[in-house]
């Protein structure tokens, strides 16, 4: 008798804690399997129990285990072919549109770029083709130093360096000012269209609804080992009945360099450095960057890292392209010379307003990445961008 209600005892207990876990843990299953993580709580919940941890989640983290680092060593143990061969490592998540490529380079070098792995501004994930976002190991505890290692980054062979950061991309409507953020695009789904030792092709693809008229948008990511860049394609079509007015914006304050800091940060295109907030000449450069150099119109030195990123464009349509202080200091708001001279330096380069009929689509094609850099000098030069083959 005494043993049994021992047992019942036990069992009620148990319940009472199973009970409680429910009502007071959140379990949040995203697939991606990097670990597990136990995070304080939000909403109504005291905690959080995660198998994976984005950029901005950071603050929230208590404890946990990272699997990550284990999985790639694997892969790496029983990869054939010399350490010297560049090769592609990639890891997606085809139902959350969230995942990351390592571009292993000679020497010990790689480049890094992370896919929706991030919370915007408002705390709201996007799912899809979106730099931007981080590993759970550098993401815990916003350290600044780890925090190189997220967006689009760049590793030596002894340390990393920052070049891209979250992406500002956005669609704006002609009735409407507001942004149309990637977290706001209804995302449809993604896949792996082609991935090999030497070339990885993912897409992504969206829907977005602009003055009552919705546009499918499908986008590319293009990867191929030993390229510090990638090809990204985006096809907007209309699928509604009626024409649509829209523009798109790719933009980014990239931090480049060092997280978390745009001090050196200086524009740069075909025609040289750009020191000062304004529009770039598209007619005459098909790309546009920031050098991590030192603004003399700001005062600084050239002390800085001398790394370079790009966006570069294809096609017969001319984008708008500037640089500025922040997102919402427009160029051509201001009639005021002003030094680029902010902690959110800024690349905006936009196309539209454009009008697309019903069943049109149009294309949009850049390749983003890290600059070379020019032996004599130090200073940036545009890779060779190769086109061919890309879907």
């Amino acid at each position: 008798m005494i043993q049994n209600k021992l047992s019942i005892g036990i069992l009620a207990l148990l319940g009472i804690l199973f009970a409680l876990t429910i009502i007071f843990v959140k379990f949040t299953v995203t697939g991606n399997y990097e670990g597990v993580f136990l995070l304080s709580g939000k909403d109504r919940y005291v905690f959080e129990l995660k198998d994976d941890l984005y950029l901005n989640e950071g603050r929230r983290y208590l404890l946990g285990i990272d699997f990550e680092h284990g999985k790639e060593s694997i892969y790496r143990f029983l990869r054939t072919g010399g350490m010297q061969t560049p090769y592609l490592y990639y890891e997606w998540n085809e139902k959350e549109g969230k995942g990351f490529v390592r571009n292993y380079l000679p020497n010990g070098q790689q480049v890094l770029t992370c896919f929706s792995r991030f919370l915007d501004d408002g705390g709201k994930e996007a799912s899809g083709l979106f730099v931007g976002g981080g590993l759970p190991p550098n993401v815990i505890g916003y350290d600044m130093v780890k925090m190189n290692e997220t967006g689009m980054a760049f590793h030596d062979g002894a340390r990393w360096f920052h070049i891209w950061c979250n992406v500002n991309e956005a669609v704006f409507s002609t009735s409407e000012f507001a942004p149309i953020s990637p977290s706001a695009w209804k995302f449809l789904g993604s896949k792996v269209l082609h991935h090999e030792d030497q070339g990885l092709i993912l897409t992504s693809s969206h829907e977005v609804i602009v003055d009552r008229v919705p546009l499918r948008i499908d986008r590319y990511a293009h990867f191929r080992a030993g390229e510090t860049y990638f090809i990204l394609a985006v096809d907007f079509t209309n699928i509604g009945e009626k024409p649509a007015t829209y523009s798109y914006l790719y933009a980014d304050e990239p931090w480049l360099g060092e997280y978390g800091s745009s001090a050196g940060n200086v524009g740069w295109a075909a025609d040289g450095l750009h020191q000062y907030v304004g529009m770039i000449d598209t007619r005459a450069t098909s790309f546009v960057g920031m050098f991590d150099y030192g603004n003399e119109a700001a005062g600084e030195r050239h002390t800085f890292t001398m790394y370079a990123n790009f966006i570069a464009w294809f096609g017969e349509e001319k984008p708008l392209a500037y640089f500025s202080n922040g997102p919402y200091d427009i160029p051509q708001l201001s009639s005021k010379k002003q030094p680029l001279a902010s902690n959110t330096r800024y690349i905006g380069v936009q196309w539209g307003p454009r009008t697309l009929q019903p069943k049109e689509t149009v294309r949009y094609t850049m390749a983003i990445g890290m600059a070379d850099r020019d032996p004599r000098t130090g200073f940036p030069k545009l890779p060779q961008i190769d086109l061919v083959n890309f879907p």
